[in-house]
C-alpha cells in the first residue's frame, strides 16, 4: 500500500512538471527546432525580427518551462536559423543562414562571409567554441556521440567540397543544376571530414517532350547519425538519376529520396528513391511525394517523414493506413489534390522498406517533425485540415496534430490535435519519454502522454483569427485554450442592466497580473474573454481559476495593435452586404456597394463605451484602414491553389468604430466594393490599425 502510494506520488510529480510556455515577445517569433537534454531541459532555436532585420535566439527552459538561458547570434544583415543540435555534454549546436559581413566568428572554417553558417555554444552560452560560415545555406543539422557535425542544404556551386569517395554530382552549367549536399565537420569546427554532392543531370517532362530549357535540383532537407556513426541524408528531387546503388529500393526517381554515408566516410552504403510518381502538365513536372522529416534508430533503420497524394505509394501490408484518403489528381495538374501525411521505415541496407504507412484524412495533412521514443515508437508533429483526423487522445479540434505510430507501424499509440500554432514545428523526446513540443511562433510546451492533461493555458489567439501565441492587446478578444480549463457544459455571458459584462461566468475567472477579465464565453478546452485595462509589471501572467483550483501562470507580451477580421472557417469574412443580407457565395456584394466586416485587436479609447460594455450607439473613430485585392479567376468554393492576394489597394471606408449592441472590444469597418474586372467572384480584404495590417488575409464575395 505505501509502495501504490510513493509510486502515484512519484508519476504526479512528473506529470506536474508539463509545462506550456510562451518564450516571444513585442518581436516576431519563427521557432526552428525544439531539443531535449538527458535531463528533461527544453531547448528551442530559431529566428526573431526585432526591426528590420533578423537575429538568431536560442533559449534553454528548465522543467518548469522557466527561461534559464536566452542568448541572439547576429550581425547586421538577416540571420536566420533552421536546426539546431545537443550534444552529451550539453554544447549548443545551431545552423541556418547570414546575410551578414559581420556575423560573429570564432575559429572559423571559413571567415568569407556567408551564406551559410555553423555555431558551437557551450552549454551555458557564454562561449562560442566556434563559429563559422559555410558555403551554402544549411537546412539541417545532427551531431555524433563525438561532437562531430553533420549538415545538408542545397548547393549551385561548382566550388562547393567533394571528398573521394563520395559522388562528386554536376551543378550549374546551362542546365541550372542544383545538388543537395552531405558534409561532415570534425567536432573543434576546424576541418572538412567528407562531404558530396548528391545530383544528376536527367529530368522527365513527359513523352516527347525536351527539358532541355528545364532548371532541376535535389534538396537536403534533414539528416541524422547514428551510434555507429553513420550519416543519413533525406530530401527532394525532380531529377529522375541521382547515383542510387546496386539492390537499392527504388533506383529512379524523382520523388523523396534517403542516403546513407558509411562511418569512415568513403563510400555510400545507399541512395534509395522511396516514391517516384511524378504528373507532368508540360513544361511543369511535380513529384507527387515530399520528404520533410528523418530519424534513425540505433540498429541503422531510417524513418522517413513527408507529404504524398500518390495513390500507389508504397504502403505496406498491415499498415496503420494502407491507402490514400484523397481523391486522385485530375489531368491538367494544376490544382493538386490535398496530401496525406507518411511515414516510412527503411532496412539498414536501403534495400527494402520494412514498412510504410499513409496517415491523415480527408483533406491536407502534412507533417514537419518526427523522433522516436525509448520505447520505439515514432512521433509526429505537423498541421492537418482533415476533420478525420484521429483524435483520440485530443481535447482541441485545432489544425496541429501530435501522433505517435507503434514500432510495427500498425497502429497509433498517441493522436491529438491541438490549437493552431501550439504544436507542429518540432517535436523531441527525452529518455523518460516526455515530449518537448514547440509551434512555430513561440509556444513551448512539455507532454507526459500516458497521463491525462490538467488544467493549464496552451495559449492565446486573437479571437477573430485562431493562431495561437501569447501577445495580447489591452481591450482585445481573446481565446484561450487549454484542456479542461472550464465547465465541461459551456456557458455564455449575460450583460448587467447596464450592459456589463461579467468576470464569473461558469464557475471560471480569468486573471490577468490580478485584474479579472471580462468573460463572453467558457468552456471545457476554449475561454473568450476581453483584455482588462491596467498597469502591468514586466511580466505580465494570464491565470484561469476553476471551482477554486487556480491554474498555473501562462506569460503573456502586451503589444499595442494585432488587428484581425472575424472569419468563418473558410477564410471567409464574417460580412454583412449593404442590402442586410449575409454575404456568401449566392449572395455576394456588389461593385460600388458597401461591406460591413468587424475586427478585434484595434488600438481604441476607452470612452465613451468601456471594452467590457455593450455598446447601444454608432461612433465613427476612424480607426482603420482596408485593403482590397482580387483575381479575375471564376471561383468556384475557395481559392485554387497559386492564387495570392496583396490587399495593398486602398478601399474607401465609410465608417469604422463602435458596433451598436456589441461589446466595445469589437468593431465594426463599413468599406466600399472598388470596380471589379469582368468574372471576379472573390475579393481579398486586408484590414490596417495602429499601423499594423492584420496577419490572415478574408475573402469577401462579390460580383461586378
Amino acid at each position: 500500500m505505501r509502495s501504490a502510494l510513493l509510486l502515484t506520488v512519484l508519476c504526479a510529480a512528473v506529470f506536474a512538471s508539463d509545462f506550456t510556455t510562451f518564450i516571444g515577445d513585442v518581436s516576431s517569433y519563427r521557432v526552428a527546432r525544439v531539443a531535449a537534454d538527458s535531463a528533461g531541459n527544453t531547448y528551442i532555436a530559431g529566428t526573431r525580427n526585432p526591426g528590420d532585420i533578423s537575429e538568431v535566439f536560442v533559449v534553454k527552459l528548465d522543467l518548469t518551462g522557466k527561461i534559464v538561458l536566452f542568448t541572439v547570434l547576429n550581425g547586421k544583415g538577416n540571420d536566420v536559423a533552421n536546426d539546431m543540435a545537443i550534444d552529451s555534454a550539453g554544447n549548443i549546436y545551431v545552423a541556418g543562414s547570414t546575410s551578414s559581413p559581420e556575423f560573429p566568428l570564432h575559429n572559423a572554417l571559413q571567415s568569407t562571409p556567408g551564406p551559410g553558417f555553423i555555431t558551437k555554444l557551450s552549454p551555458d552560452a557564454s562561449q562560442l567554441l566556434f563559429s563559422t560560415y559555410f558555403p551554402a545555406p544549411i537546412s539541417a543539422l545532427a551531431v555524433d556521440v563525438d561532437g562531430n557535425v553533420y549538415v545538408t542544404g542545397t548547393t549551385e556551386e561548382p566550388s562547393f567540397p567533394t571528398t573521394a569517395g563520395l559522388p562528386a554530382g554536376p551543378v550549374g552549367g546551362i542546365l541550372y543544376i542544383a545538388a543537395a549536399f552531405l558534409t561532415k565537420i570534425s567536432a573543434d569546427g576546424s576541418r572538412i571530414v567528407y562531404s558530396t554532392r548528391l545530383s544528376g543531370d536527367a529530368k522527365s517532362c513527359g513523352s516527347g517532350s525536351s527539358c532541355f530549357e528545364s532548371s532541376r535540383g535535389a534538396s537536403g532537407v534533414a539528416v541524422a547519425v547514428d551510434p555507429a556513426g553513420n550519416a543519413y541524408v533525406t530530401g527532394n528531387t525532380d531529377i529522375t538519376n541521382l547515383p542510387s546503388t546496386p539492390g537499392a529500393f527504388l533506383p529512379g526517381g524523382p520523388g523523396p529520396f534517403v542516403a546513407k554515408v558509411n562511418a569512415a566516410g568513403n563510400a555510400l552504403v545507399y541512395l534509395t528513391y522511396l516514391s517516384n510518381t511524378n504528373l507532368i502538365f508540360y513544361p511543369h513536372s511535380t513529384p507527387a511525394s515530399t520528404a520533410t522529416a528523418l530519424a534513425v534508430d540505433a540498429a541503422g533503420n531510417a524513418y522517413l517523414a513527408g507529404s504524398t497524394f500518390d495513390s500507389q505509394f508504397p504502403a505496406t501490408p498491415g499498415a496503420w493506413q494502407t491507402t490514400f484518403d484523397g481523391p486522385a489528381p485530375v489531368y491538367p495538374y494544376i490544382t493538386l489534390p490535398p496530401t496525406d501525411a507518411f511515414v516510412a521505415k527503411i532496412n539498414p541496407t536501403g534495400a527494402a522498406l520494412v514498412w510504410a504507412t499513409y496517415l491523415g484524412g480527408k483533406a491536407a495533412d502534412v507533417p514537419n517533425s518526427i523522433a522516436l521514443d525509448p520505447s520505439g515508437n515514432i512521433w509526429l508533429t505537423g498541421v492537418t485540415a482533415s476533420p478525420d483526423f484521429p483524435n483520440a487522445q485530443g481535447w482541441s479540434n485545432g489544425s496541429d496534430f501530435v501522433t505517435a505510430l507503434n514500432p510495427a507501424g500498425s497502429g497509433l499509440t498517441y493522436s491529438a490535435r491541438y490549437p493552431d500554432d501550439a504544436a507542429s514545428q518540432s517535436v523531441a523526446v527525452d529518455p523518460s519519454g516526455v515530449l518537448h513540443l514547440a509551434g512555430p511562433t513561440g509556444i513551448v510546451s512539455t507532454v507526459s502522454p500516458k497521463q491525462p492533461p490538467l488544467p493549464r493555458v496552451f495559449g492565446i489567439a486573437n479571437a477573430a483569427y485562431g493562431p495561437v501565441s501569447g501577445r495580447v492587446v489591452f481591450g482585445e478578444v481573446i481565446s484561450i485554450y487549454g484542456p479542461h480549463i472550464g465547465p465541461s457544459i459551456p456557458a455564455t455571458f449575460t450583460p448587467d442592466s447596464q450592459g456589463f459584462l461579467p468576470t464569473l461566468l461558469g464557475g471560471v475567472q480569468v486573471y490577468m497580473n490580478g485584474v479579472a477579465a471580462p468573460l463572453l464565453y467558457v468552456s471545457d478546452s476554449q475561454i473568450n474573454a476581453v483584455v482588462p485595462v491596467g498597469g502591468y509589471p514586466d511580466s505580465p501572467y494570464v491565470q484561469i481559476a476553476s471551482n477554486g483550483a487556480t491554474g498555473p501562470e501562462f506569460p503573456v507580451t502586451i503589444v499595442a495593435t494585432q488587428p484581425q477580421i472575424f472569419q468563418e472557417p473558410s477564410a471567409f469574412a464574417a460580412a454583412v452586404n449593404q442590402d442586410g443580407s449575409v454575404n456568401s457565395a449566392t449572395h455576394p456584394a456588389k461593385a460600388g456597394s458597401i461591406v460591413s466586416i468587424w475586427a478585434t485587436g484595434v488600438p481604441l479609447p476607452t470612452y465613451p463605451y468601456l471594452f467590457n460594455q455593450l455598446t447601444t450607439t454608432a461612433l465613427n473613430l476612424a480607426c482603420c484602414q482596408v485593403g482590397v485585392s482580387f483575381s479575375a479567376v471564376n471561383f468556384a468554393n475557395g481559392v485554387p491553389a497559386g492564387t495570392t492576394y496583396s490587399g495593398t489597394t486602398p478601399a474607401t471606408v465609410t465608417y469604422s468604430g463602435y458596433s451598436p449592441g456589441i461589446v466595445g472590444a469589437v468593431v465594426q469597418i463599413n468599406f466600399q466594393v472598388p470596380a471589379l474586372p469582368a468574372g471576379t467572384s472573390v475579393m481579398g480584404v486586408n484590414l490596417l490599425a495602429g499601423g499594423q495590417y492584420s496577419t490572415s488575409l478574408v475573402l469577401v464575395y462579390v460580383t461586378p
